[in-house]
Order: C-alpha cells, then structure tokens, then sequence
C-alpha cells in the first residue's frame, strides 16, 4: 500500500534556481589561471629579445661605433690623398722654381747687353749730329772738313745699324724668356695656391669631431 501510494504520487518538478552559486567562478577547480599564467609566461620567454636583457641596446652601440670608426676611415684616407697630392706640388714647384731661376739667369746678361746697347745708341746718335761731328773732326789734320765729317758720319750710321741689329735680335730673345718665365711663375704660383688649400683643407679635417689626430 505504501508502495502503491507512492507511485499515485506525481513526480515533484525542479525549479530554476534563481542566483546561482559563483562558487565555479571563483574557485578554479580545473586549474585554469594557473595554465593561463604558465602559456603567458611561455610566450614572454619565447618573445624575442626577452632574454637577451639590454642587448638591442648594445647592438645600437656596436652599429654606432662601427660607423664612426668608417667615417674616421674615410677622413684618414681623403687626408692620405691630400697629403699625397700636396706632396706632388711641392716637388713640382720645385722643378719649377729651379725652371725659374734658370730663366732669370738667362735674362739678366740679355738685359744688361739691352741697357749697354741703348746707351751706344745716344752716344751714337750724338756724335752723328753736326755739332758732334765739327767736335770730332776740330782737331783732325783734314783738308776738306766737310767730306771727313760725312765719312765719319757713314761710319757712325754703319755701327748703328749693327748695334740696331744686335738690339732687336736681344729684344726678341728677351720676350722668348720673359715668355717662358712668366709661364713658369704662374705655374708656381697655382702650385703654392694648391699647397695652401690643402693645408687648410686638412687643419679642417683635423679639428672636426671625428678629424685625425696625427702626431
């Protein structure tokens, strides 16, 4: 009897439990935050970098030293070139100067032969005047002073025309050295310029932050 009541009964339906409990929530029966913090760890050791403790830093620092060591390369090699090109205008501008002395050597008697000439050539010229002439022939034993003052003077227009001759073939070698030696000179002088340049040139690279220091 007791069984059959029991069956008449009707089976007693479930309500919704309205707040559940958080307790699943907040206590992590499955280890779950655990895993979470050990994949997070995981992945900031095999983020790149991460162990290696400052060396992007030092990285920057290597790059930056190697390129100031190529850019002092670089300034001791343009001041090799300087030097190496200054050098070749000191010993040309030595050729040159001694080109330069020769050529002053050469004119110095020319001039000097020049300046005797000119002054053969006044005296020529007085003494073929008339005046010039009656002194010259005053004391001379003559009969007819006319004609010796014209034979004196035929003689003096001959030696002028030598000395005239010798003049303009001193002139002429004159200007041939001149030429020469003004082209040595200006020679010498772009030489001197270029020495010059290039002095200043390497005190600039020198007092540059990165310049060679050279003893």
């Amino acid at each position: 009897m007791t069984g059959a009541a029991a069956a008449q009964q009707p089976a007693k339906t479930k309500r919704p439990i309205k707040n559940p409990p958080q307790f699943p929530s907040i206590i992590d029966l499955e280890n779950k935050d655990a895993q979470k913090a050990d994949q997070q760890a995981d992945q900031q050791g095999n983020a790149p970098g991460a162990d290696a403790g400052g060396q992007p830093d030092s990285l920057a620092v290597a790059v930056q030293s190697l390129a100031n060591e190529l850019r002092a390369l670089g300034q001791e090699l343009r001041s090799l070139n300087i030097r190496g090109q200054a050098q070749i205008e000191m010993l040309r501008m030595t050729r040159v100067d001694m080109r330069i002395d020769y050529y002053e050597r050469e004119l110095r008697p020319v001039r000097d032969r020049l300046t005797a000439l000119e002054s053969d050539e006044l005296v020529l010229r007085q003494l073929m005047t008339r005046e010039g002439l009656l002194a010259q022939t005053a004391n001379m034993p003559t009969l007819n002073r006319e004609e010796s003052m014209k034979q004196l003077r035929m003689q003096h227009e001959a030696r002028y025309r030598i000395l005239q001759s010798e003049q303009e073939r001193l002139r002429k070698l004159e200007a041939d050295l001149t030429a020469s030696l003004k082209i040595y000179q200006n020679i010498s002088r772009e030489a001197e310029q270029k020495i010059q340049e290039a002095e200043e040139t390497l005190k600039n690279i020198e007092s540059s932050p990165q310049g060679v220091k050279r003893q």
